[in-house]
């Protein structure tokens, strides 16, 4: 990574930390740590961490890391979401279950065009090869998979339990898109890339857009309710962020 970028990077870390943790993660403390404690005690699941760990590396900025944040938010979203459905809790760990098994595969591709299709195509029959998934539950996660892209039409899920998982996955997957997306996600593609700093500039504006129209995109009553916070939080970090690179960082790369 340039030196440029880790800088900026360390930058938005400690910005980060002074704007503290948004809402959700207070409010929902107990469903966070829940998700992350079903997520490491079921075998099938952490077979399938394993391999897509090993398989999608740390790099792009879509890596371990973004997998990890995913599927645990997508878990906890799931149970928040169960529970204002009033949904028994003997169906709700099977639906997180789903929601993990999701949110570990949704980025599978993510380095092709269409990725969302391209990985529900991967993830059904990577799926299929395992007894640990029905050939329902493979349907309901692999719709998720392809739902979860921004700025698409979303296809109806083919069941309530396979909306759900569908309509967590995108909302924890767009929660990444506020502190994290400048504390991790954009010096990891500007890398990838090999972006210079001036193109980067030259890019954060119509990144902002695109960031400020995923704000009203939540599915979910959670994400509708938390996620706005969570994209403002990131775009006021990432202007703190432009204003220390355009005084600090530019000017010493012209020296």
């Amino acid at each position: 990574m340039q030196p440029a970028y880790l800088r900026l990077r360390r930058y938005a870390a400690a910005v980060a930390a002074e704007c503290g943790l948004p809402r959700f993660y207070r409010d929902y403390e107990h469903e966070v740590k829940k998700s992350l404690e079903f997520l490491s005690g079921d075998r099938a699941l952490s077979e399938l961490r394993v391999f897509v760990c090993d398989l999608c590396g740390d790099d792009f900025g879509h890596g371990r890391r973004h997998l990890m944040l995913v599927t645990r938010d997508t878990g906890a979203l799931v149970l928040a979401t169960a529970r204002l459905m009033g949904i028994p809790p003997e169906r709700v760990l099977g639906i997180v279950r789903l929601g993990h098994a999701a949110g570990l595969l949704h980025d599978i591709r993510r380095k092709e065009p269409g990725h969302a299709a391209k990985g529900a195509e991967t993830a059904r029959r990577l799926l299929r090869s395992m007894a640990a998934f029905s050939p329902e539950e493979v349907e309901e996660i692999a719709e998720a998979i392809a739902n979860h892209e921004a700025f698409t039409v979303p296809k109806a899920a083919p069941s309530l339990q396979g909306q759900i998982v569908s309509d967590c996955l995108y909302d924890a997957d767009k929660f990444r898109w506020g502190p994290d997306n400048f504390t991790d996600t954009v010096w990891s593609m500007a890398s990838y890339y090999h972006v210079p700093v001036e193109g980067f500039v030259a890019a954060y504006e119509r990144g902002i857009e695109a960031i400020v129209r995923v704000r009203g995109s939540f599915r979910t009553e959670m994400g509708r309710r938390y996620g706005p916070e969570i994209i403002d939080m990131g775009i006021r970090i990432g202007d703190r962020v432009m204003e220390y690179l355009r005084t600090e960082v530019l000017p010493t790369q012209s020296r």
